[in-house]
């Protein structure tokens, strides 16, 4: 597993957003990575992120879920996208300071109008959450504000996305 990490190409981050965002204190701050077939982030919550002491909140959960699914459409499906819909199921008790492993796949490219894409949050390899939604992707003025979240790593992040592009499925 560990070389299979050192292979993967680490992805840039945006500045505010609440799950990658470098810049934002409240947020997860994932930091993605991908080997071209799913996308990859670790994730230690905080105290900050539980509705129980004992337990990270529900909601954040699932944004971190969600993060992981977008974030396979921008880069294994060549657009970023919004999801429309979304089913998430809780395995496991996340607490507070557990390291958690996070895949996202882009499950199906409906032409690049419609994405398809579920994510995993592994504990000690075992499954702690689970989801999958439908995404629709940016379009005009949205796709101009994601350039300005990335600034300088925006042809970064343009030449992620035209390196890992799995060709959409009819």
């Amino acid at each position: 597993m560990r070389d299979m990490v050192l292979r993967m190409e680490t992805l840039p981050q945006t500045t505010a957003c609440f799950g990658c965002g470098h810049g934002n204190p409240a947020g997860v701050s994932l930091k993605m990575r991908t080997d071209g077939k799913a996308v990859y982030a670790d994730w230690t919550p905080r105290q900050e992120h539980a509705g129980f002491s004992h337990a990270v909140h529900g909601g954040v959960i699932a944004t971190v879920i969600d993060e992981m699914m977008a974030w396979a459409c921008g880069i294994l499906g060549g657009k970023f996208a919004y999801s429309v819909d979304m089913n998430i199921r809780y395995h496991k008790v996340i607490e507070p300071g557990m390291k958690i492993q996070c895949i996202g796949n882009l499950d199906e490219n409906r032409r690049g109008k419609l994405f398809l894409a579920s994510a995993q949050l592994l504990m000690d390899d075992a499954k702690a959450a689970s989801g999958s939604a439908k995404f629709f992707p940016l379009r005009g003025h949205q796709e101009s504000m994601l350039q300005s979240e990335f600034g300088n790593q925006w042809e970064e992040i343009q030449g992620a996305m035209n390196k890992y592009r799995i060709p959409h499925r009819i």
